[in-house]
Parts: C-alpha cells; structure tokens; sequence
C-alpha cells in the first residue's frame, strides 16, 4: 500500500511521486496526574474546596516515516528517495482497521497528500 500524488522537488514536478509509509512505531506514555474535583454544596449550600484526586492519563501515538520516491518503478528499482518525513497521530485503538491502514488514511486528511490515491 501507498500513496501517489504529484510533489515539487527540487524545482522539479513529479506527477507519478509515490509516497510509503516504511517506518511505524508507537508508544504508551503512562503517568499519574492530579486534578481537582469541585464538590456540591454542604446541606446549608456553602461552598465546599475541590478535593484532590490522582487520574492515570494514558496517552498512546503512533509515529510514521514516509519516504517519497519519484515513482513507484524508482521504489522498485531501489532508488533514493527524494524525501523522507516523519508525521504524527492518535490511532483509534478500538478500531477493526490496523494502525497502517489508519496512518494511510491519517495522511489523507493531510493538505500536502490532498487528493493522493491508493495505489
């Protein structure tokens, strides 16, 4: 799976770039945070202090490397690539769709792979 869509480089159009993910990788950062939890009124209706309360923020992420390539015969053909960028997103981890395909689908949302196909 990849994307293609034309790119600008080095003043140069290339029409047929064809851009891959080649890198995924994600981490779990877990800690502990305090918040203050504002409390009802007493029975009289006077105002009671927030009470301190410890939460586990998780925050998970996934990091995607994608390389651009002038075309996908010059994927094949083992060329360098013309570029090389590292994108970042939430995946939704309940979803039946792998992490790839929702990074794929990520970079869509994105204005510079606007209007980029499957290919």
């Amino acid at each position: 799976m990849a994307l293609q869509k034309s790119v600008n480089k080095f003043g140069q159009e290339f029409g047929s770039a064809y851009h891959r993910i080649t890198n995924l990788d994600y981490y779990v950062n877990e800690y502990k945070m305090t918040q203050f939890v504002e409390q009802e009124p007493d029975a009289d209706g006077n105002p009671v202090p927030p009470v301190e309360e410890e939460v586990l923020t998780v925050i998970k992420q996934a990091n995607l490397t994608v390389r651009t390539y002038v075309s996908n015969e010059a994927r094949s053909a083992q060329a360098e690539p013309i570029a090389s960028k590292v994108y970042s997103f939430t995946p939704d981890w309940d979803s039946t769709d792998n992490v790839l395909t929702q990074g794929y689908a990520h970079l869509k949302t994105l204005e510079e792979f606007d209007g980029a196909t499957d290919v």
